[in-house]
């Protein structure tokens, strides 16, 4: 016999509507909400750097990337200590910090949106100060628009996270927050243990930075300054060792027609159809990953005891390449000359 109406359990369904924040149908806990519970979320997270720039594109990632790997936030300088010197670049100043709060790890919803946020404290980051960026505008956003464009596709494997962007009290220039790779760059890397590093170790290696440099590719971005300082590694779960391409500073949409002429990165790493004045394609990342390959055959730099100078630069456009050893395994070095030929 069939319960009464009155008798049936009511099951608590979720509700979709229009969010008044981000007009996007979404769940609701009940009709007297009038936001979605990623907007709610966003509130809570949400502080305003006095720059609108900013402001609008972090709440931009807070309500379109559904995920905790894709959300910025605007992190008070003061929750960063024992900040340490680490190097220069051309376009900024790095950093190695302690966040004091950390990332997020975790929400949890403990009754009518009462929010708990759960983080990793004195968490260990690296900070990109921006050079001459007291005035912000959505050109230094490039690295962080590049990024956002390829995770929105759900391309972030072997790809560096962002965690969010702060600013200098007394400089006033901005900074870009990222994770700290406990095992250093690629350089480093083989320099500490390259004779305990077997093929299949290798391989794998260049296997995950392949994979970064298709995910990126796959978004129609280039890279445009691969080299072995852009590559880092880090103990993932069960001791394993990761790796992930970094600075995306002046990587660029292979569709977007630019003015920029100006020549980026490491000369050995530079395809030669650059020096002669062409444009950045996806054929010249692939250079630089040849040479790559390279780095991991040999444990050294390409051109490691040559001068970066113009002599160099000729001898390249007129086919030089690194030497050849012969301790690779089978097609590894006819694989690592089609990615330097002269041809792209």
């Amino acid at each position: 016999m069939p319960l009464s109406q009155s008798m049936q359990p009511k099951l608590k369904t979720k509700r979709y509507k229009k969010c008044n924040e981000c007009n996007k149908r979404r769940s609701f806990l009940d009709e007297n909400h009038k936001i979605c519970h990623t907007c709610y979320k966003t509130k809570i997270l949400l502080k305003p750097s006095g720059n609108k720039v900013i402001d609008d594109f972090i709440r931009h990632t807070q309500i379109n990337y559904t995920k905790d790997k894709g959300k910025l936030e605007f992190i008070p300088y003061d929750q960063l200590k024992d900040i340490e010197f680490i190097a220069e670049g051309g376009f900024s100043k790095i950093y190695k910090a302690t966040w004091v709060d950390g990332p997020i790890n975790n929400w949890k919803n403990i009754r009518n949106r009462n929010f708990i946020v759960s983080r990793d404290h004195n968490y260990t980051v690296v900070l990109k100060k921006l050079n001459n960026s007291k005035h912000f505008t959505s050109k230094e956003l490039n690295e962080l628009r590049v990024f956002y464009g390829i995770i929105s596709k759900g391309f972030n494997y072997f790809i560096s996270n962002y965690f969010g962007i702060t600013q200098d009290p007394i400089t006033k220039e901005f900074i870009i927050i990222m994770p700290y790779y406990d095992l250093g760059d690629l350089v480093h890397y083989i320099s500490e243990d390259f004779f305990n590093i077997n093929w299949e170790r290798k391989l794998n290696k260049l296997y995950s930075i392949s994979n970064g440099l298709f995910n990126i590719h796959k978004q129609e971005v280039i890279h445009r300054d691969l080299h072995s300082g852009n590559i880092f590694f880090y103990k993932g779960s069960a001791n394993y060792v990761d790796t992930v391409i970094g600075d995306l500073g002046i990587s660029k949409s292979a569709t977007e027609s630019t003015d920029d002429d100006e020549n980026y990165g490491i000369i050995p790493y530079m395809a030669p159809e650059i020096f002669q004045g062409q444009k950045y394609t996806k054929a010249s990342d692939i250079y630089s990953f040849g040479m790559i390959m390279w780095e991991f055959m040999t444990g050294r730099r390409p051109f490691w005891d040559r001068d970066h100078d113009t002599e160099l630069i000729i001898e390249i456009c007129d086919g030089l390449r690194p030497p050849i050893v012969t301790n690779a395994p089978e097609g590894y070095i006819d694989l690592m000359k089609e990615c330097w030929h002269s041809d792209p």
